[in-house]
């Protein structure tokens, strides 16, 4: 029996001590049918790993672009890493049932992976797979060490096998039912029973601790190094106390730079260790038919901290979290208790945040219910208040918000109601246009077509809102009506028009850009009509869009064009060049501004990758414009060198990519894992 099990494994050679199991991917969820191609699933363990083998068939050409390991930045999230660009197959684990901790593994046909958990927006411990091509598709084979799940035991847990079909937007899945519209729902997923788990009854503690040396500009304080520190203490198998000394932030990871025209304050990623730790436990909050974003809690906004302590942790159906975060003549200090049911139908949030600056108390308190009845109705309703000193008149310190609907695959309704007070916009909070009452609506709708048809889909949405003033003369009004279609070719095209309209004070300002239409070569695989899950786009897209209405005292036109394009089997080649231009009525200058870029990224192996980008701003952004935006020449240049071992990272960079202009300085950055793993 030995032999053929280890035919099997592959190349993990190790002792089993029962035979493996065998199932079956017979449902896709995505298109609401049964699965096209065959996929069988091979599952063992030897109380130390979980083996899971993957043989899929597939018809139409294997899509495998990444060929190194978490490649995801700013925090990988549930339901896809690798996956939308790349064929890909991976792992749900629920060790605690649908209320606790969600672990996900992934990997594409080269065998390329990535992994996510509700625990840790920064999870990324080291496991194993490897990928191979077959005569009729690819096999894909991992081993999941136990020892870097919190919560692992023996006994029953929730497990789910998804596959995911990159040219036809197919997501196949184990166990199902026919409403199901989410791969990784916890309430569909099926059962193993692991007789015996070989691992420790804590979790071991991590200890992170960083080196860097700087060679920097007089501008920003010259060169320099630092030392600094991460540490995560386990007090229970799914609790931790965590925090950070001296922490360092000169590596930002995400490119988040846009000329997009835009009246509202821009959103970015948090993408700092100690605040995405903890961050799945905050802003758990429903909102449906959102035209612009609000939250008490917006962690981007507060400056680094001098030090910071938190504490994490779930039991039951029940999550904790807090961290304070002490600055110089500053702290800002939140807390967050949430509950699922067993069954995922209702969830309960609340959160308390807390800034304290010379001359400045605010606090705020959230709270909010939703419920979801498995399949396609949902309601929500949230309530929200600040106090302070900011806050002079308490009834204009609220935010009240509810909504509801109905959605499945093909069709979706939702609306809202909601008053946000004059006053209310939290110090650590973000609210994009406070004091304003009313309400939104949307609606979708989907076609899709037979696997042997050329149009893959096809979609119309309709969307509006109507806000006024609470207290003064705001206003906000939206319309928007979208047309997609989708080739089998991936080929996608938008056609859009409606208007937009916000009221300072007396005056009603058109800022409309809902006019224009948007063509996109190796699109996604999902129609994108607002409110239905979009599979992204793969790793080579060619994009042109274009946008035009009434916006201020003029018309904006806007431009995006961007292409990516292979350079050999691990290199891509990435130009965008977009503009606006704000023709004014009655003036003699328009405002007028450009973005050209160009990025080159190699992927030099599993473990290390290599990327440079050149970026340039130049222009006047249109008025009004609450995006940040530069006013002239904003020039940048980044490179980075980046290694990732089992103990160990090294960052080699110059420059930033989150930044409009370059600021000159090289960083040398070492960081070890002592104990448990990188996010567990």
């Amino acid at each position: 029996m030995i032999a053929p099990l280890l035919a099997l494994i592959g190349t993990f050679a190790v002792p089993i001590a029962t035979p493996p199991a065998n199932v079956t991917l017979t449902w896709d969820v995505d298109h609401a049918r049964p699965a096209q191609d065959k996929t069988d699933v091979y599952v063992w363990s030897d109380g130390k790993f979980l083996y899971v083998r993957f043989d899929a068939q597939q018809s139409a050409p294997v899509v495998a672009s990444q060929h190194s390991d978490d490649t995801v930045t700013g925090g990988s999230n549930i339901g896809g890493g690798i996956a939308w660009s790349d064929d890909a197959v991976w792992v749900d684990l629920w060790p605690k049932g649908p209320a606790g901790f969600q672990y996900q593994f992934e990997a594409n046909p080269n065998g390329a992976h990535n992994e996510a958990s509700t625990e840790n927006v920064s999870f990324s411990p080291h496991w194993e797979t490897h990928g191979s091509r077959t005569a009729n598709g690819y096999e894909v084979t991992m081993a999941i060490p136990f020892a870097v799940i919190h919560g692992a035991h023996s006994g029953t847990w929730r497990l789910q096998f998804v596959r995911y079909v990159r040219s036809t937007g197919d997501l196949d899945v184990w166990s199902y039912d026919p409403a199901q519209q989410n791969p990784d729902d916890a309430a569909r997923a099926g059962t193993v029973t692991f007789t015996q788990i070989a691992k420790q009854p804590l979790p071991k503690p991590r200890v992170a601790p960083y080196a860097l040396a700087e060679a920097a500009s007089s501008t920003i304080g010259g060169s320099t190094s630092r030392i600094g520190m991460d540490f995560s203490i386990p007090v229970a198998q799914t609790a931790s106390f965590f925090g950070t000394l001296h922490p360092d932030y000169s590596n930002v990871e995400l490119d988040q730079v846009s000329i997009s025209p835009t009246v509202f304050q821009r959103t970015y990623s948090e993408v700092r260790p100690f605040f995405t730790q903890a961050a799945g436990y905050f802003n758990n909050f429903n909102c449906n038919v959102c035209n612009g974003y609000r939250t008490t809690l917006y962690t981007y906004g507060i400056p680094t901290p001098r030090e910071g302590y938190a504490f994490e942790g779930r039991e039951g159906e029940f999550g904790l979290a807090a961290f304070d975060a002490i600055g110089d003549d500053r702290t800002d200090a939140a807390a967050a208790l949430n509950y699922t049911s067993p069954d995922t139908h209702w969830n309960g949030a609340f959160q308390h945040v807390i800034t304290e600056i010379p001359g400045t108390n605010d606090q705020s308190n959230m709270g909010g219910l939703s419920y979801w009845n498995g399949k396609y109705l949902s309601f929500y309703a949230n309530d929200a208040i600040e106090s302070g000193t900011l806050v002079t008149d308490p009834s204009q310190g609220q935010w009240l918000d509810a909504g509801g609907g109905w959605g499945n695959q093909k069709f979706a309704l939702y609306g809202s109601v909601r008053k946000v007070g004059n006053q209310f916009n939290p110090v650590d909070g973000f609210d994009s246009h406070p004091g304003i009452a009313g309400y939104g609506l949307y609606t979708a709708r989907i076609w899709t077509f037979a696997p042997n048809d050329k149009l893959l889909s096809a979609g119309v949405s309709l969307f509006m809102d109507r806000y006024q003033g609470v207290q003064y003369g705001e206003a906000q009004s939206d319309n928007q009506i979208l047309f997609d279609l989708l080739t089998k070719s991936t080929i996608d095209l938008q056609l859009s028009s409606g208007s937009d309209y916000w009221r300072f004070g007396e005056i009603m300002t058109p800022v409309s850009q809902s006019a224009g239409v948007s063509l996109t070569y190796h699109s996604g695989t999902q129609n994108n009509v607002g409110n239905f899950p979009s599979h992204g786009s793969s790793a080579t897209p060619t994009q042109i869009q274009y946008y035009t209405g009434a916006y201020g005292l003029g018309r904006l036109d806007t431009w995006f064009r961007s292409t990516t394009m292979r350079v050999g089997e691990r290199g891509s080649l990435t130009f965008a060049v977009d503009n606006t231009a704000q023709w004014m009525y009655g003036r003699s200058a328009n405002n007028i501004q450009w973005f050209d870029s160009v990025s080159y990224s190699y992927q030099i192996d599993r473990n290390s990758s290599f990327a440079i980008g050149l970026r340039r701003v130049d222009g006047v952004p249109p008025e009004p414009n609450g995006g940040g935006n530069c006013i002239g020449v904003c020039s940048n240049v980044s490179v980075a060198y980046h290694l990732r071992m089992r103990d160990y990272e090294i960052y080699t960079a110059y420059g930033d990519p989150n930044t409009l202009s370059t600021v000159p300085q090289a960083i040398f950055k070492v960081i070890f894992y002592a104990g448990a793993q990188k996010g567990t």
